[in-house]
């Protein structure tokens, strides 16, 4: 019998969200560090969302190109790091890193980073447009994979039999607006995942 897909829910701004995912069995909680993003959270709010989680439960940062600066201080306060940007593979190497790949493009590259894992997202990251699921099971096939890009409640038991992933990781398909869940959709995301 296959083991259950872990499941991370990312872009939390919330720690009443924090607390529903947690609640509902989420083994990763991302919360996403690059300015850019809606749902970015600052360096004064990270000790506040993280503190207090159960040993089991994983704090991810997601960053784009940060700093050597940066990321020492980033790893003291997040157990994973998983790198966005165009961070070549002698950056972003070892345990607790991952790497988001968009597969589309990227697939070519897997094979020179040594990390944990890989995130395989669609073409444009954040999007909630869904990955190429035929190219992300070939992936599946030879790495530990975290699918990402435009999950949501209806769509994320057949990308797991599709796909056949190590895990999922889900953003805005389950929001009720940009960095607020929606506990309904949460609720139903983590069912039909399989927690």
């Amino acid at each position: 019998m296959r083991t259950p897909v872990k499941v991370k829910i990312c872009g939390l701004t919330r720690r009443e969200d924090v607390e529903l995912a947690v609640e509902l069995g989420a083994d990763y909680l991302g919360f996403v560090l690059a300015p850019a993003s809606k749902r970015f959270v600052p360096p004064d709010r990270w000790r506040g969302l993280t503190e207090h989680l159960p040993e089991h439960v994983r704090r991810v940062a997601v960053v784009v190109n940060p700093s050597d600066e940066e990321l020492a201080g980033i790893r003291k306060v997040f157990d994973i790091v998983q790198f966005h940007g165009s961070e070549p593979p002698e950056v972003v190497r070892g345990e607790g890193s991952w790497k988001a790949l968009h597969l589309e493009r990227d697939a070519g590259t897997m094979e020179s980073y040594q990390v944990e894992h890989f995130v395989v997202d669609s073409a444009a990251g954040g999007s909630g447009v869904c990955c190429d699921w035929s190219l992300a099971a070939e992936a599946a096939k030879k790495y530990e994979i975290l699918l990402a890009g435009g999950l949501t409640p209806d769509n994320v038991a057949e990308a797991i039999r599709q796909v056949k992933p190590w895990g999922v990781d889900v953003s805005g398909g389950v929001e009720a607006a940009p960095g607020i869940k929606s506990k309904e959709k949460l609720m139903r995301f983590m069912k039909e995942a399989g927690k």
